[in-house]
C-alpha cells in the first residue's frame, strides 16, 4: 500500500512542477517591442574657395535627432516557423533634421522625415523574403563595418540625387550559391520632408516661404526599379550584377534612365572591408541633350584594435553629354576616423572634398558625435 502512496505522491509533485513552470514561461514572454532614440551632431570647419568658417556641415549625416520603433511578431516568436509567409518585424524610423548655418540665423529650419518605415515578412522557403515601405534602394551589396550614422560616399546619390524610396523589395535563392534580388520603388514619392518650420524666415522670404510647410509630392508618375543576380549577403566574398532602369526627375531633369553594373565585397573577419561597385548607361531627357552616365563607387574599412575605425570612400559620376561638349563630373572623397565610445556612441574625425559640378562647400574638417539610448 505505501509504494502506491509514493507513486500518487509523485504524479502530485510532477504536475504542481510542471504547473508552475508554464506559468512561469507566461511571466515571462520574450521582449519583442524596442525603442530606440539617436542624435547626431556634426559640424566643424569648412573651405569654399578662399573661405574658411566654423558652421554645421553641409555634407554627410546631417544634425538631426532620430527616433526608432521595432516590434517582432510575437506569435511567430512562440511559434517559432513560419507555414508559408509570415509577417516578421515592423520598423519605424523618423528624424527631426536641423538645417542652416550659425553664421545666418534666418537660413534655419527644422524637418520631421521619413528615415526607414515599414513591414519586414518571411517565407518558408530558404533564404527568401521580401520589404514592402520606405527604406535605402537596394542597388549592390553595401555592408558596412560601422553602421552607427557612418560618413560613407554614395554614387547613387550623385546618379539619381536620393538614395531612400518607398517601394517593395525582393530576395529569393536561385542556387545554393545565387540570390536573385529585386524591387520597385515610385521613383522619390516621399524624398521631401513631411513637416518643415522656418521660424526665422526675413520679411522678403516670407513672400514666396510659409514658416509651416507641409509634404508637397509633386508625383508625377515617376518609377524605379533595380535588381540583382549575385552571391548572397554574410559571405566573405560577394560579388554580383546589378541592374537599375526607370524614370525620374522634375523639369529640365525628368529622364528616363536605364544602368547596368557590377558590385563586389570582400570581408576579413569582422576587422577589413573593402567594397566597389561601378554602373552606368543612357539618360533619356525630355526637355535636354541626352546623355550617358558612368558611375564608381569604392569604400575600404578598418577596424583598428576594437576601439577605432578608418574608413576612406570615394564616389564619381560622370557625364557624357550626345552633342560633345564636354564631359561632366561629380565627385566626393571622404576620409573617417571612428572612435568606438560604446556600441551606441561614437566620436569622429570627418574630412570631405566635393569635386566638380557639386553645390555643397567644396571640402571641409569636421567633427561629429553620435549618442544613443535604448534598444535597437
Amino acid at each position: 500500500m505505501k509504494i502506491y502512496k509514493y507513486i500518487l505522491a509523485g504524479v502530485l509533485c510532477l504536475l504542481f512542477t510542471k504547473t508552475n513552470a508554464q506559468s512561469s514561461l507566461k511571466r515571462s514572454k520574450q521582449t519583442h517591442r524596442f525603442h530606440y532614440l539617436q542624435a547626431n551632431i556634426h559640424a566643424g570647419f569648412l573651405f569654399d574657395d578662399d573661405v574658411t568658417r566654423f558652421d554645421l556641415s553641409t555634407s554627410g549625416p546631417k544634425n538631426r535627432l532620430v527616433y526608432q520603433y521595432y516590434a517582432k511578431n510575437q506569435r511567430l516568436l512562440q511559434k517559432g516557423y513560419i507555414r508559408s509567409v509570415a509577417l516578421k518585424s515592423f520598423k519605424s524610423r523618423v528624424s527631426l533634421d536641423f538645417l542652416g548655418s550659425l553664421n545666418e540665423s534666418s537660413s534655419f529650419s527644422y524637418q520631421l522625415k521619413l528615415q526607414n518605415v515599414g513591414w519586414s515578412f518571411g517565407t518558408k522557403w530558404d533564404r527568401t523574403s521580401f520589404f514592402v515601405g520606405y527604406s535605402n534602394i537596394k542597388l549592390g551589396h553595401n555592408p558596412k563595418i560601422d553602421p552607427v550614422t557612418s560618413f560613407i560616399a554614395n554614387s547613387l546619390s550623385l546618379d539619381l540625387g536620393f538614395t531612400q524610396d518607398l517601394g517593395v523589395s525582393f530576395k529569393t535563392a536561385i542556387s545554393e550559391k545565387y540570390d536573385f534580388e529585386a524591387a520597385i520603388y515610385t521613383g522619390g514619392l516621399l524624398r521631401g520632408a513631411m513637416v518643415t518650420y522656418s521660424p526665422n524666415l526675413t520679411e522678403e522670404e516670407k513672400m514666396t516661404t510659409d514658416t509651416f510647410e507641409f509634404f508637397n509630392s509633386d508625383y508625377k508618375a515617376s518609377c524605379l526599379i533595380t535588381a540583382r543576380i549575385g552571391s548572397p549577403l554574410f559571405k566573405s566574398f560577394e560579388y554580383g550584377i546589378i541592374a537599375m532602369t526607370g524614370k525620374v526627375g522634375q523639369g529640365i531633369d525628368e529622364r528616363y534612365f536605364t544602368r547596368l553594373g557590377v558590385d563586389m565585397v570582400k570581408k576579413v573577419g569582422e576587422k577589413v572591408k573593402f567594397e566597389a561597385q561601378v554602373h552606368g548607361g543612357p539618360n533619356s531627357y525630355m526637355e535636354r541633350e541626352n546623355s550617358i552616365d558612368l558611375a564608381f563607387q569604392n569604400n575600404f574599412e578598418f577596424y583598428l584594435n576594437g576601439t577605432f575605425i578608418f574608413n576612406t570612400s570615394n564616389a564619381v559620376l560622370f557625364n557624357f553629354p550626345n552633342n560633345d561638349n564636354g564631359t561632366g563630373t561629380k565627385g566626393n572623397l571622404v576620409n573617417s576616423l571612428s572612435y568606438v565610445v560604446s556600441p551606441h556612441t561614437r566620436i569622429r574625425l570627418n574630412h570631405f572634398y566635393n569635386y566638380g559640378n557639386i553645390n555643397n562647400a567644396n571640402s571641409g574638417l569636421t567633427f561629429q558625435l553620435v549618442m544613443g539610448i535604448g534598444k535597437r
